[in-house]
């Protein structure tokens, strides 16, 4: 399989297959309860535990890392699984090419089958599969902020390692990792954290059923919450807890598709 990067979509969305809501529910479940598990008083950062968790969540995959970019300085790994992504972003960096670096730079989500023979990034493709024997990636663009850009990447030695269930469980997975990253940048005291990481734990599993159901990005689904928190006049915790228990794929009216909440998420 060739490269695939899925940006916006004339009506707004990622092209991207749509999973079903009640797989994405379970699964969305399954990494929360992981990622809950996550003790940020051990001394432990949160960030590499959960990028850990995501990497054996994941179907095909054994490897994931975050890249970050702040401001306009040099990309940068975060947090990983394990030596492997380090090496293969290292490459990444330095050949200035990639498929994490292009999901950060102009694409939601970025995949290739087979770095060996996919022509996109001519210098970086063969020297992975050479250095590192990585054939396959899978990259998602999160949110974080105007000048703080990031990616969860995931790496397989196999050939056309995800299929389209995995590109749907990573949807969920960049979504929980996005609010994470934030709640570690903002959150300051442990405790802090401790409260976000928890409140994230709802939000994840929303967007990820939103970006998933509905063929959103990460920041379209977060707007939809946003804006549903207020029009109901209700915590976004709350509502993100409805979508994410809720056993009707379009529950919640009020958030049901891109274009049919009334006014901006700020308004």
């Amino acid at each position: 399989m060739g490269q695939t990067c899925r940006g916006e979509a004339e009506d707004g969305g990622v092209t991207q297959e749509a999973a079903q809501p009640a797989d994405i529910r379970a699964l969305a479940e399954y990494f929360a309860d992981l990622a809950g598990s996550v003790d940020v008083a051990s001394g432990e950062r949160p960030l590499d535990r959960i990028v850990a968790i995501a990497a054996r969540a994941l179907p095909g995959g054994k490897h994931a890392a975050l890249t970050e970019i702040h401001g306009s300085g040099p990309p940068t790994t975060g947090a990983s699984s394990d030596e492997l992504p380090r090496r293969v972003d290292a490459l990444q960096y330095r050949l200035r090419e990639g498929p994490c670096l292009q999901a950060i730079e102009c694409n939601d989500v970025c995949y290739t089958g087979d770095l060996l023979i996919d022509p996109t990034w001519p210098r970086f493709g063969p020297a992975a599969v050479r250095e590192t024997g990585v054939r396959s990636m899978l990259s998602y663009r999160m949110f974080v902020g105007p000048r703080h850009r990031a990616a969860l990447n995931f790496y397989a030695t196999a050939v056309d390692a995800f299929d389209d269930d995995a590109v749907a469980v990573g949807a969920i997975l960049a979504a929980y990792c996005s609010l994470a990253l934030v709640a570690e940048k903002r959150g300051g005291q442990v405790e802090h954290l401790q409260r976000a990481l928890a409140a994230s734990r709802e939000i994840g599993m929303a967007m990820g059923i939103l970006m998933t159901r509905d063929q959103l990005t990460e920041e379209q689904a977060f707007a939809q919450l946003r804006a549903a928190s207020q029009t109901l006049n209700r915590k976004l915790r709350d509502v993100a807890a409805e979508v994410a228990t809720s056993s009707e794929p379009h529950a919640l009216r009020v958030i049901d598709g891109p274009d049919r909440v009334g006014g901006s998420p700020d308004g």
